[in-house]
């Protein structure tokens, strides 16, 4: 997720847009998980697979209360060979260190590799990211 703030949304449609509040999203209950620009990245709760969905920050959308408990968990991703120690002393470790959502450390790497797939060789490099809740 690129900016957590909703900023953008908050300054442009006067709306309380941020991350962890709680929406009706077309007549649905959800959480808005993501920044998305011009758009509010929202999970509903009766998605089974935990999609984050583009929605319209005015369109059909009521915001209430932050929630207590979120979908997905957030989660550290250390790529390209580092170890956890390594992020003490190496500045190249700490810059490719990489904040994801997701609901398990499988689906971690992949969203890790997602963002960084221009820098990997093949998606096998995945295999070697190291993970761990923020």
């Amino acid at each position: 997720m690129s900016n957590y703030s909703c900023d953008y949304v908050r300054r442009h449609y006067g709306v309380p847009a941020e991350i962890r509040r709680r929406v009706i999203a077309n007549g649905e209950p959800g959480v808005i998980m993501a920044d998305r620009g011009h758009y509010i990245g929202v999970i509903l709760d009766s998605d089974l697979e935990k999609r984050i969905r583009n929605y319209h920050p005015t369109w059909e959308m009521q915001y209430g209360e932050m929630a207590e408990t979120l979908p997905l968990k957030e989660w550290l991703v250390l790529p390209f060979n580092h170890d956890w120690d390594d992020l003490s002393w190496s500045r190249n470790a700490r810059e490719d260190l990489v904040r994801v959502w997701a609901a398990t450390r499988g689906q971690a790497k992949y969203k890790a590799w997602e963002l960084l797939q221009d820098y990997c060789h093949s998606i096998k490099a995945m295999l070697h990211f190291k993970v761990r809740r923020a």
